[in-house]
């Protein structure tokens, strides 16, 4: 931690494009580069809402030399095809000959999926996007959709991120999983976070705040992370409640919601930041809950 450069936040960042260094994207960041230059294919695996995409993408695309690597990035879905995939990579390639396709000479292009696990499984227990992708690091191309001849794709190289399976996303088969260098990203501990959430806040709250208001950024993100803690440990998800499962991005929500109240009369004080955060609290956890007793628990909590 002590290696990382001093970072401050841009005004006029977007929340969602705001990424705080700490040890873990230091490290992730690292990995990509290298394995990149060695022409090895990374793929990142980790829980929702750990910053996975955000990273990578920053690595490709400010951290890697833009003269050497050409980016490009597409995410997936449940409902991605085959077809859908081979068009977008198709479009950041340009003919080098007959048959050949690539990125501009003496470049390399970067093919970054994400979500690369989301395609549907079909009948026969394929997923289409997944298989194209796997031809094209298997055997070097695909075959054109409309020639129906073989091209060749050259000084490519694909990455992925993805979650682990399960909440719509499937399994990927090991004949596609062999061709990457698996990176794991766990969970963030609770002196990371307040790293990360503690900077985006006392940030926000730097210009045209009063003092109380400045005062409270320590306070908000400790309360969330309590909320957030044991909101995974107490509201566990059973059948009937399917949908009882937090991660970081209901953390992120709750922040975010907090600090689009812009400075005003009527948000002066600490009290008004307690009633705020309450709302927020409530809209992002509260609202998800299905029964009274639950609710009693949750209001008891914000309390």
């Amino acid at each position: 931690v002590d290696t990382l450069e001093a970072f401050e936040i841009d005004d006029g960042q977007e929340f969602s494009t705001i990424m705080v260094p700490t040890a873990c994207t230091a490290q992730l960041s690292y990995m990509v580069q290298t394995l990149l230059r060695h022409e090895v294919r990374p793929l990142v695996c980790g829980p929702t809402g750990t910053g996975k995409s955000v990273c990578v993408t920053k690595t490709i695309t400010k951290e890697l030399p833009q003269d050497a690597y050409k980016p490009s990035i597409l995410g997936f879905s449940a409902k991605t095809s085959a077809n859908m995939t081979q068009d977008i990579i198709d479009g950041q390639l340009g003919k080098r000959r007959k048959g050949v396709f690539g990125p501009p000479m003496g470049q390399t292009a970067l093919i970054f999926v994400d979500d690369l696990n989301m395609p549907e499984v079909e009948t026969y227990g394929a997923q289409p996007p997944i298989e194209l992708l796997r031809q094209l690091v298997d055997s070097g191309g695909y075959y054109d959709l409309k020639e129906k001849s073989w091209t060749s794709i050259v000084d490519t190289i694909v990455l992925g991120a993805m979650g682990p399976p399960g909440g719509g996303r499937n399994g990927t088969t090991p004949r596609f999983l062999r061709h990457f260098s698996l990176l794991c990203v766990d969970g963030f501990d609770d002196a990371t976070l307040t790293l990360i959430f503690s900077t985006v806040v006392e940030h926000a709250y730097k210009g045209g705040y009063s003092g109380d208001v400045s005062g409270c950024a320590a306070a908000v993100v400790k309360a969330t992370m309590e909320t957030y803690r044991s909101a995974m440990k107490s509201l566990l998800p059973t059948p009937s409640k399917s949908h009882y499962t937090f991660n970081l991005r209901d953390f992120s929500r709750v922040i975010q919601g907090v600090l689009m109240q812009k400075p005003s009369d009527g948000f002066a004080d600490r009290a008004a930041v307690n009633r705020l955060w309450t709302h927020e609290a409530l809209r992002v956890f509260g609202d998800r809950l299905t029964d009274d007793g639950d609710r009693d628990w949750f209001v008891g909590h914000a309390r």
